[in-house]
């Protein structure tokens, strides 16, 4: 990013906003206090304008060509510290030209969680959307709400996230009334022993009450992300995974920006494409539970411009985002819905190295573990034209651009966080046994 870029991001982040502030962090239910993450007054702020730059996971320069050992053998380190490896000894034939450390990306996940007074309910068939908007009330002991349903399925879905994860939880309202604020409850951290004891604190101390100031949550959510992004607090790629039970509350108004649900709807799609374009990148899954019936196509529309729809989806028939509200039953549909989200965003790619030496048919990424393992070529495997179940390996990714490691590869690379990976060029590609 430009000296001139990163400056113009943060004169128009830091400007006062027009808005009007709603209350915030005034929320009665007892959370475990947390400290940390910058913070920022509630109402409907804007990312108008061309902000700043990604702060994405940069990769190593191309190893050193000068002899005797051109490919560094037991010689210089990366980032990770782990010795390079001798690849040429690796491949047996010396066929290696070049070889390129490539990191993978650092993933953020920031929740944007709706805890407004219709998640007391229970979810159908016990109790009607309809009958829940009209009279929210808890359902007898022993019947689970959408709240607690929520919770559970958060809770077992970040507990089996990668530790290099950085989760953070923000709910909305705040106030049990319409409000906001930049900070998260959880602020974004690596998911560490502490870290999961307070999410799952917060997650289980959380009382449904309040209305429904979506858009202003999710624009606040962007913000954070990127002024965390500029402030260099968070590396990587940035992902808001906004799940709510309904549409935003007409009198969760921010004049004079906007003074209704259609105006404000209106301002947030607008906001969501700003922040997954060029220079933010952001982007942006939905998950509407019963109750957000009326907003699937708002929700699809979220998907749609945050980055994260399925090719062949339609908008305006609601089916981009992860809808929930025609589910049977909706712990395991959730739970599914949330680990197929983390599994995109926890997706291996790495990118190609710009080289003049590039032959496509001749690359291959080696993997040398932290734990002391020697290094192993990770073969190239195309039975299938896209990582689906099977997938052992890498491919090309569809833009042509990275590389993206598949199934057990991927898996392993995540969890070890101290591992390197190197891709290398010259040599025929391996295929698997």
């Amino acid at each position: 990013m430009s000296t001139r870029a990163l400056l113009t991001a943060l004169a128009l982040l830091l400007a006062p906003s027009a808005c009007v502030p709603v209350p915030v962090d005034s929320e009665p239910e007892r959370e475990v206090p947390t400290t940390g993450g910058p913070g920022g007054t509630g109402g409907v702020p804007s990312m108008s304008g061309g902000v700043g730059g990604s702060a994405g996971g940069g990769n190593g320069g191309m190893a050193g060509l000068d002899p005797p050992n051109p490919l560094g053998g037991n010689g210089g380190t990366g980032a990770t510290g782990l010795p390079q490896p001798n690849v040429n000894a690796i491949f047996e034939t010396g066929c290696a030209t070049a070889t390129v450390e490539a990191e993978l990306p650092q993933v953020n996940l920031l929740f944007v969680l709706d805890r407004s007074e219709s998640m007391i309910c229970a979810p159908p068939p016990t109790m009607t959307s309809v009958g829940c908007e009209t009279d929210p009330t808890a359902p007898d002991a022993g019947v689970e709400t959408k709240w607690e349903i929520t919770r559970d399925a958060l809770t077992a879905v970040i507990k089996a996230l990668p530790p290099q994860t950085v989760v953070g939880i923000s709910y909305f309202s705040n106030n049990d009334a319409c409000g906001v604020h930049s900070r998260p409850r959880i602020p974004l951290r690596a998911l560490v022993p502490a870290q999961i004891a307070a999410i799952n604190a917060s997650l289980a101390n959380v009382t449904p009450n309040g209305r429904t100031p979506l858009v202003g949550a999710t624009i606040l959510a962007y913000r954070h992300l990127h002024e965390a992004a500029i402030a260099g607090g968070i590396k990587g790629e940035r992902f808001v995974v906004l799940l709510t039970d309904g549409e935003q509350s007409d009198n969760c108004d921010d004049q004079p920006r906007c003074d209704d649900r259609e105006s404000c709807t209106t301002l947030l799609v607008g906001e969501v494409e700003k922040a997954s374009g060029p220079g933010v990148e952001i982007r942006t899954f939905a998950i509407g539970v019963p109750g957000s019936e009326g907003a699937r196509e708002v929700l699809s529309t979220i998907a749609q411009h945050g980055g994260t729809a399925p090719p062949d989806c339609d908008a305006d028939a609601g089916t981009c985002h992860f809808d929930m509200t025609e589910e049977p039953d909706l712990g395991p549909a959730l739970t599914m819905a949330l680990e197929q989200i983390v599994g995109r965003a926890l997706s291996c790619e790495l990118p190609l190295p710009d080289s003049d030496d590039l032959d496509l048919d001749r690359v291959n990424v080696v993997y040398s573990s932290s734990l002391g393992e020697p290094p192993r070529v990770i073969p190239r495997d195309d039975s299938k034209p896209s990582c689906g179940e099977g997938v052992n390996g890498w491919q090309y990714a569809a833009d042509g651009r990275s590389i993206q490691l598949c199934g057990a590869p991927c898996d392993a690379a995540r969890k070890d966080g101290g591992g390197r990976m190197d891709v290398v060029l010259g040599c025929p590609f391996q295929v698997p046994d």
